[in-house]
């Protein structure tokens, strides 16, 4: 499975952990779902779905995992509508207006009624350790996902340090540069799309399908708005939008990496699986690493959980 989007934390204290040692951490916590009344549930489940029973997949020093999420879906518009219905019941029946406090109440009566009906929803973050360069990359756009994952292998390891992967410079700073003039590293292309935002009042402008040096991208910036995304392909390879959490998002991969995947035999869905598995790490591991030393290399990664 490949990757669309990358949010990647730098791991203060070292995994020691061997693939089965963080298999074992991970079973205990095994996904179970959701009770008649429980609106949320998080755990472990295999990375290779129905064709797995581990719950971790390694390879070459990568270790993969997958959370899944499960929550009750029950529509606000329905639970507003119930309520309505017993507010009016009671105004009639006792001749009196029912509170702000006596409304909330019944709405939380109404949840716990319905959420035994209430239709379930599944949802799977998938992450892998770097265990050479002690980092974990979460398959995610956002930071509340991953950082739910992250919490949830901190319990199951009993603790975890980590912290985002942040630059020396500030991406917002170095994208600007990039479409004013400052030099672009040999490897990276600026594509044909980004953002501009202020932090100061909020504006905001979007391009799309255009050349990024034209007069009218200059006079946005030269007003105060600075790079807040943009597309960039990387060696012909790996094309997705930076943005200024340094977050790689809408990641498309290029023929060449995709083909090295289906070069081998896969007979079977877990050696499809491993193939693109083993492939995918080692070319993610060369785009983190050219990605950082074109932000001029990292900060020091002393703080974390």
């Amino acid at each position: 499975m490949w990757f669309k989007n990358l949010r990647v934390y730098h791991l203060n204290d070292s995994v020691k952990h061997t693939p089965e040692e963080l298999n074992q951490a991970l079973a205990k916590y095994e996904f179970q779902p959701c009770g008649s009344t429980e609106a949320l549930r998080f755990g472990w489940t295999p990375p290779l779905g129905r064709d797995g029973t581990e719950f971790v997949h390694a390879a070459n020093g990568y270790i993969m995992v997958c959370s899944k999420r499960q929550e009750k879906v029950l529509p606000s518009s329905i639970v507003n509508e119930v309520l309505d219905e017993k507010v009016a019941e009671i105004a009639v029946r006792e001749s009196r207006n029912v509170g702000r406090a006596e409304k909330q109440s019944l709405k939380e009566e109404i949840i716990f009624s319905l959420m035994p009906k209430a239709l379930v929803k599944s949802s799977y973050d998938f992450a892998y350790i770097d265990t050479k360069k002690q980092l974990l990359v979460a398959n995610t756009s956002s930071a509340k996902r991953a950082e739910e994952l992250l919490s949830a292998l901190r319990e199951a390891l009993g603790s975890l340090k980590a912290v985002p992967l942040t630059p020396l410079n500030a991406p917002r700073d170095l994208l600007t540069g990039w479409l004013t003039g400052d030099d672009i590293p040999e490897d990276i292309e600026v594509g044909e799309e980004c953002e501009l935002t202020s932090l100061d009042d909020g504006r905001s402008v979007k391009f799309k399908h255009q050349d990024l040096w034209v007069e009218e991208i200059s006079r946005h910036i030269s007003s105060g708005l600075q790079v807040a995304k943009l597309v960039v392909t990387w060696k012909d390879s790996i094309e997705c939008v930076i943005d200024d959490e340094f977050c790689f998002k809408r990641l498309k991969y290029g023929n060449e990496i995709t083909e090295k995947a289906a070069d081998h035999n896969s007979d079977t869905a877990a050696a499809k699986f491993d193939n693109e598995f083993s492939v995918m790490t080692l070319e993610l591991s060369a785009f983190i690493e050219a990605m950082s030393a074109a932000f001029g290399g990292l900060e020091s990664q002393t703080s974390g959980l």
